[in-house]
C-alpha cells in the first residue's frame, strides 16, 4: 500500500477493487503485476515485478507482484558495511534500514544489488552486481548483491602456473575501478562482487586493487615488478595443443603484446590468460 510499480503497462481498466484487478491480471499471460489507483479506481496491468524501476512511494496507489517473496531476510552476509556500488541505479527511495531495502529489491525483476545511505536512511536499487564500475570505499554506504559468494578464496597461487595469480605481471588497461586493500585475497572478493569483473591486478608497493573487464587486461601480461595479476576463472591444464604449432613460420602483425618466455609452452599459457589472444609466434633468437 502506498507504493506506486511505474511503467511497464500492459492494459488499464476501471475496477471495483484490487481483487477484481488481480483476476484480470491472472487472465492476462503476460501480466505479473499491477497497480491499483484508489482515486478512480483504474487497474494497471504490468508485465514486469515491480514495473520498470522498482517502487515509487505514492499515496493512493498499492501495487503488488502476482507472486512475491515475504520471508525474512536472511542474506545480510551479503552486505559490504563503508563501500558504494556506484551508478547502473534503477530507483531510489527513503525506508527504514537495510532489510527493508533488500525486500524492495526481491519485488523489482531488474534488482539484483543496492546501496543503503546511512545519513538519510536512502535505499538505491541496482540493475548490475556491484554497480557500474565496482565498490568504492565510502562511509556511511552498506552496499550489497541480492546473490554473493562469501566462500574461501582458493584460485591464487601456491606454486608457478598452480592458481591463478600470476607474480610479477601486470595486466594493463580495461579498468573498472582501484581501491586499497589488504592482500590479493581481499582483491578477488572485491572482483567477486562486481558483474563486470574477470580479471585483477595487485600492486605490492600501496596494496591497490585494480579490477578489469577482460582476462587478461586489453592486450595481455606485462613483465612488472611488484605486480601481481589473476583472472577469475584461468586454465592451468597441461599445453597439449602444439600439434598445431607451425615451425618455421611467422604470423606478422595484430600484434597485441610481446614478452620473453622460457618455450613455446609458457607462451600458449600466456595467450590462454589475454581474452583477446587467438594466436602466436614464438622466435627462438630470443624466446
Amino acid at each position: 500500500k502506498g507504493f506506486n510499480f511505474a511503467g511497464a503497462d500492459l492494459r488499464n481498466l476501471i475496477e471495483a477493487d484490487e481483487e477484481e484487478c488481480v483476476k484480470h491480471c491472472r487472465d492476462t499471460e503476460a501480466c505479473t503485476a499491477l497497480t491499483f489507483r484508489e482515486s478512480d479506481h483504474r487497474c494497471y496491468l504490468k508485465s514486469k515485478r515491480g514495473g520498470v524501476y522498482g517502487p515509487t512511494v505514492t499515496a493512493g496507489h498499492n501495487s503488488m507482484n502476482m507472486e512475491c517473496d515475504n520471508s525474512p531476510v536472511t542474506n545480510l552476509g551479503c552486505l559490504r558495511k563503508g563501500f558504494n556500488f556506484a551508478g547502473a541505479d534503477l530507483r531510489n527511495l527513503i525506508v527504514a534500514d537495510e532489510e527493508e531495502c533488500v525486500k524492495h529489491c526481491r519485488d523489482t525483476e531488474t534488482c539484483t544489488a543496492l546501496t543503503f545511505r546511512e545519513s538519510d536512511h536512502r535505499c538505491y536499487l541496482k540493475s548490475k552486481r556491484g554497480g557500474v564500475v565496482g565498490p568504492t570505499a565510502v562511509a556511511g554506504h552498506n552496499s550489497m548483491n541480492m546473490e554473493c559468494d562469501n566462500s574461501p578464496v582458493t584460485n591464487l597461487l601456491s606454486r608457478t602456473w598452480a592458481g591463478c595469480l600470476r607474480k610479477g605481471f601486470n595486466f594493463p588497461g580495461a579498468d573498472l575501478r582501484s581501491l586499497v586493500v589488504a592482500d590479493e585475497e581481499e582483491c578477488v572478493k572485491h572482483c567477486r562482487d562486481t558483474e563486470a569483473c574477470t580479471s585483477l591486478t595487485f600492486r605490492e608497493s600501496d596494496h591497490r586493487s585494480s579490477h578489469t573487464s577482460k582476462r587478461g587486461g586489453v592486450v595481455g601480461p606485462t613483465a612488472v615488478a611488484g605486480h601481481n595479476s589473476m583472472n577469475m576463472e584461468c586454465d592451468n591444464s597441461p599445453v597439449t595443443n602444439l600439434g598445431c604449432l607451425r615451425k618455421g613460420f611467422n604470423f606478422a602483425g595484430a600484434d597485441l603484446r610481446n614478452l620473453i618466455e622460457a618455450d613455446e609452452e609458457e607462451c600458449v599459457k600466456h595467450c590462454r590468460d589475454t581474452e583477446a589472444c587467438t594466436a602466436l609466434t614464438f622466435r627462438e633468437s630470443d624466446h
